[in-house]
């Protein structure tokens, strides 16, 4: 799944010479933690809003409505973007596995999105991850979830998905993920059908260690 297929491709930009209280307020009107910093059409740097909150005058809360706003309106994004900002960017032909690991590795909750001209196309975020991680292992389908235990050898997909052929239904999703604490893999498969329990007992037939089977109506 390219970052392009998961991406906000309407993004607001904000200028470094604009001030907090409008960065704010364009985040609280649309929702959003994280605002591209533009200027003169080129991408200068990332706004959260923890940075908008480091950035509050320690004043602040112990100011009225109105004075903490005129003091607020009186600081600029330029004041509150982090010093020396490493300004990390994914092309829109990446996968979105790759915008993972490059917030996971930084510590940041979205990334801006480029093209291969370096044009700011899209902003990717923690949450379109995780609407894709979702997506891959099609947990909003009704069918089956098999969890089995399986060995590191050739060929043990291909003889799990024979025995569940047999049963005239299809799998939708396979998601492999490694041993941990000396275990086996693990192999977690999404069935079109409902009846599972043949299934399972064919395949704890054939030796493979079923971890859970559950059925799920949406």
């Amino acid at each position: 799944m390219r970052i392009k297929e998961r991406m906000n491709s309407e993004v607001t930009t904000i200028s470094r010479n604009d001030t907090l209280e409008t960065a704010m307020k364009i985040m609280r009107d649309k929702g959003i933690r994280h605002l591209p910093v533009a200027d003169g059409g080129k991408l200068t740097g990332m706004l959260s809003l923890s940075d908008v909150r480091r950035a509050m005058p320690s004043q602040v809360s112990t100011l009225g409505v109105h004075e903490a706003t005129y003091l607020f309106d009186r600081v600029k994004v330029k004041d509150a973007l982090p010093p020396q900002q490493k300004l990390v960017t994914v092309n829109s032909e990446d996968f979105i596995e790759e915008a993972a690991l490059l917030m996971r590795a930084y510590k940041i909750g979205s990334l801006p999105v480029v093209d291969d001209s370096g044009a700011l196309v899209g902003i990717v975020t923690e949450s379109n991850i995780f609407d894709a991680f979702v997506e891959l292992l099609g947990v909003r389908s009704s069918g089956s979830r098999l969890a089995l235990e399986v060995g590191d050898k050739p060929g043990i997909l291909a003889e799990i998905t024979d025995i569940i052929q047999k049963f005239n239904t299809s799998i939708t999703r396979i998601a492999m993920f490694p041993p941990t604490d000396g275990k086996l893999n693990e192999a977690i498969i999404r069935l079109d059908t409902g009846d599972i329990d043949p299934i399972v007992e064919m395949l704890r037939l054939h030796g493979f260690k079923v971890l859970s089977a559950k059925s799920y109506v949406r």
